[in-house]
Formats: C-alpha cells, structure tokens, sequence
C-alpha cells in the first residue's frame, strides 16, 4: 500500500490528464460543443493537470489544499448534471440556459452510465488520491 501511496500524486495527475484529453478529443476532433456545465467542469479540470503535474514532479504534498477544492467542485457539477439526466427537472433553463443541451447525453454505456459520470468518477477519483497521498 506504501508503494502505491507513493505514486498516488502521478495517478492523480494521469486521470486528470486523461479526462483533459478525453474532453478536447469529443471538442475538437469529434465537434461535440461542450453544455454549459460540461464548461464548468472543465474549468475545474483543466487546472488540475498543470498543478497536479507540477507537484508529482515535485512530490509536493501540499498540493492537497489547492487541488482538492477543484476536484469536489468538478465532481459537484458532473453528479448535479449526472442527476439531471435521470431526473430532467433539475436541469431547467436557468442552469443550462435555452437549449437545455445539458440534458441531451453524449451517449450511454450500459444504459445508465454517461459522459457525466465518467466525469464525476475521475474528479472523486482524483480527491481520492489526494487523499490518499497525504496519508503517512
């Protein structure tokens, strides 16, 4: 378990990276356009693979207080969107704005798990890790 709390800071970094790479690929190669909540965890996400890089270069516990914030908040917003596509009446035109697209699922794997959830798994993952980094 030692040996895994090691690189638990480069496993943060590597799932942040990979939702990173994930995101711009169904952006910018696929030219699916982002909801307005996918943009906000995006806002959160995006930052994390810089900092979170930066400190498993530097193996820098300290990241903790900086980078858990974004994680929550990140993992916050996909469960809320989350819900919202099995539940439609929380995401109303004041949170997604006219279009609703927030409501409208990339696609679903096993019926029930979408991009959302992907999304909240890799931000509770992250904090998870973060977690489990400052553990001595």
């Amino acid at each position: 378990m030692k040996r895994f709390r090691d690189y638990a800071l480069f496993l943060a970094w590597t799932v942040s990276l990979i939702g990173v790479i994930v995101s711009l690929y169904f952006g910018e190669i696929l030219q699916i356009e982002p909801c307005r909540l996918c943009w906000y965890q995006r806002a959160f996400l995006f930052p994390l693979v810089v900092i979170l890089g930066i400190a498993a270069y530097k193996d820098d516990k300290k990241i903790t207080i900086y980078a858990l914030p974004l994680a929550l908040l990140g993992a916050l917003f996909a469960l809320y969107q989350t819900l919202g596509h099995w539940f439609p009446f929380l995401l109303n035109s004041s949170v997604c704005g006219q279009g609703k697209e927030c409501g409208a699922p990339i696609f679903f794997i096993l019926g029930f798990v979408s991009f959302p959830l992907f999304s909240a798994i890799g931000f509770i993952l992250i904090a998870g890790l973060l977690f489990l980094s400052q553990k001595k």
